[in-house]
């Protein structure tokens, strides 16, 4: 629960709204109080036909306790009917005032209530987001997406569950069920200590019944997360499924992890079920204990039968006030397991970023103007048995063009990754003009760098916000400009809105060759000084790769460029190629010097590295 706890503490940061809900919950508990007391009147002057509203406004004026607070304020009788019918008329006014004035303040607080509940889970799942945002790429790809997702969406509705439960009706009904007792032990503290007899072991079963409540939720979240991955696999692959006729596959595949959620769900429906029961049967047990006694002293002339009914009324009604505690139990032990799942995205290690302070701190490092060094780097995962990259050792110039070749798992993507520090290495430097970039502000790097990867990213939104992406403050002319040397122009005007065209999830609108084309001139419109292209013609037609290609061989002018190359053309024309061999560097030099110098390069050539008009 301790999790649980500190999240509440962000809520109580609201003080003007909790003052507010305060004052509502208390303006709904004392008109219930006097509620109360308004029945016992009522059960009196039935019972009693010599107590009228008139005798008991009299009691109450002179009682030494009311005059020390008020003073004498007995002319005020002479406002009450005399008449005993009149009288159980007025009183039962009372009572109706007292409701509405009650449910004002009870309106007033669940507003209140669900407000500050939201407000709380608002900035939750904004830290949350924030933290995911600004977590190292490695330590994100050991969490699946749907998992994150679960955990900000479903996860912190529950948690958002527990604070409503308990700032919203819970306290209300408690409150209300303390007001019963208080009314209670005025009229009789003998009986309503009987009563009371049996909480210690209401409390017992809610917290034995809570752990177990936790536990069982918990491993039902995490199995939802796993039900949220196969739906989203499932779905965003929805082609592949149709035209492998893996329908059947995909739906058995759901029903295992459906099913598996309900065997988790279901672990914890005894205790929640026994829950509720059994703390009633306690009750149960203490009111008949209570009536029994009660029922000896009125049948023995040892009190008065309205002492009697007004107390089991009052501790029947606080029976029902206080039945809520399991069920508040129930939503706090659930809130506590999803708390426990947010916390521990919110301690998973950041890069050093802005809003923290830590990269404001660091010299920014300046444009890129000489060379890019990479100086005995080496890298491991950390689920990884053994390293991605290891003693990797090169220089490329300003304006050079290296090529990155080898086979499947060479290290030629986590290579290019180093550069960005989208992973940092356990050993080595990467130098820029010969600054470490490990210890320049990070903002400075990513800013003269782009990259355009074989697998385009693009986000649902018009096609101006991708081409803006992370350059939205360029002008339009910029953005016209990119498009058009990433011959992307002509078909975005054939679009039906033009550049203010919907491209739909992830771009799902546009042919692969346009959505390449729109990576690429965004890539342009940020005007890096070192670009990094994995293969970025690969799904584009010979006729506009040949354009493509163009563009890019001007647009590369000046900039050092790092290519993952699966082409020949690229790799003929590069000025430096880089083999790569189990995470090492297996030789450096150009395509006619690899040609008569590396068998792994000459084995690239002929299996791996397609033709000058080949495929990607």
């Amino acid at each position: 629960m301790d999790k649980f706890w500190q999240y509440f503490r962000q809520l109580l940061q609201h003080r003007t709204l909790l003052v507010v809900l305060v004052f509502g919950m208390l303006l709904d508990t004392l008109c219930a109080f006097a509620g109360f007391g308004s029945l016992v009147a009522v059960i009196n002057q039935l019972l009693d036909s010599e107590e009228t509203a008139r005798t008991l406004a009299q009691k109450i004026l002179t009682d030494d306790n009311v005059v020390a607070i008020l003073g004498d304020r007995l002319h005020w009788v002479e406002y009450v009917p005399a008449d005993p019918f009149e009288g159980f008329v007025a009183t039962m006014v009372v009572i109706f005032l007292l409701a509405i004035i009650g449910s004002v303040g009870r309106f007033v607080h669940q507003y209140t209530a669900i407000t500050l509940t939201n407000r709380t889970v608002m900035k939750v799942r904004k830290n949350v987001f924030q933290r995911l945002v600004h977590t190292p790429l490695n330590v994100m790809l050991n969490h699946s997406t749907a998992d994150k997702l679960s955990r900000i969406m479903r996860d912190s509705s529950q948690l958002s569950r527990g604070f409503n439960t308990l700032i919203g009706k819970a306290p209300r009904k408690i409150l209300q069920g303390l007001a019963a007792l208080g009314v209670a032990l005025l009229v009789d503290w003998y009986l309503t200590v009987i009563f009371l007899i049996g909480f210690p072991l209401i409390g017992t079963i809610l917290y034995v019944f809570g752990r177990k409540i936790r536990k069982a939720s918990k491993r039902a979240l995490k199995e939802n997360a796993a039900m949220l991955k196969a739906v989203q696999e499932g779905l965003q692959a929805i082609r592949v499924v149709k035209v492998h006729q893996a329908e059947g596959y995909e739906r058995r595949r759901f029903n295992r992890v459906n099913r598996t959620l309900y065997s988790r769900e279901m672990r914890a429906r005894l205790f929640r079920a026994l829950t509720n029961p059994s703390s009633d049967l306690v009750g149960m047990a203490g009111f008949i204990l209570v009536a029994l006694v009660a029922a000896h002293a009125v049948y023995y002339g040892e009190t008065e039968p309205k002492e009697f009914i007004a107390v089991l009324g009052l501790l029947a009604m606080a029976g029902g006030a206080l039945t809520p505690l399991g069920n508040l139990n129930n939503d706090l032990q659930d809130a506590s397991a999803a708390a426990e799942r947010v916390d521990e995205l919110l301690h998973m290690p950041v890069e050093p970023n802005v809003r923290r302070g830590e990269d404001r701190s660091r010299p920014s490092l300046q444009r890129h103007v000489e060379s890019v060094a990479i100086d005995n780097v080496s890298f491991t995962y950390p689920t990884g048995s053994r390293p991605a990259v290891q003693g990797v050792r090169f220089t490329v110039r300003r304006g050079q063009v290296c090529a990155i070749v080898g086979g499947n798992g060479s290290g030629k993507s986590t290579l290019v990754g180093l550069l960005p520090r989208l992973y940092e290495p356990q050993q080595g430097r990467i130098l820029i003009d010969g600054c470490d970039i490990a210890e320049h502000s990070l903002r400075s790097i990513r800013q003269q760098m782009a990259m355009v990867t074989q697998q385009t990213i693009l986000f649902d939104g018009t096609i101006a916000e991708n081409l803006t992406y992370g350059s939205r403050h360029a002008g339009e002319q910029k953005m016209l400009d990119a498009s058009r040397r990433a011959h992307a122009h002509e078909f975005i005007m054939d679009t039906p809105d033009g550049y203010e065209t919907s491209i739909g999830e992830f771009g799902d609108r546009l042919s692969g060759g346009q959505r390449q084309r729109i990576a690429i001139a965004r890539a342009i419109l940020r005007d890096p000084a070192i670009l990094i292209l994995d293969e970025a013609t690969s799904q584009i037609d010979a006729d506009s790769e040949a354009k493509i290609a163009e563009a890019l061989s001007e647009f590369m002018h000046d900039r050092t460029t790092f290519v993952i190359a699966h082409r020949l053309s690229t790799v003929v024309n590069a000025d430096m190629i880089v083999v790569m061999e189990d995470g090492r560097v297996a030789s450096i030099g150009r395509h006619d010097e690899l040609l008569e110098t590396s068998d792994i390069y000459r084995v690239l050539c002929q299996t791996q590295l397609h033709g000058l008009n080949g495929g990607g």
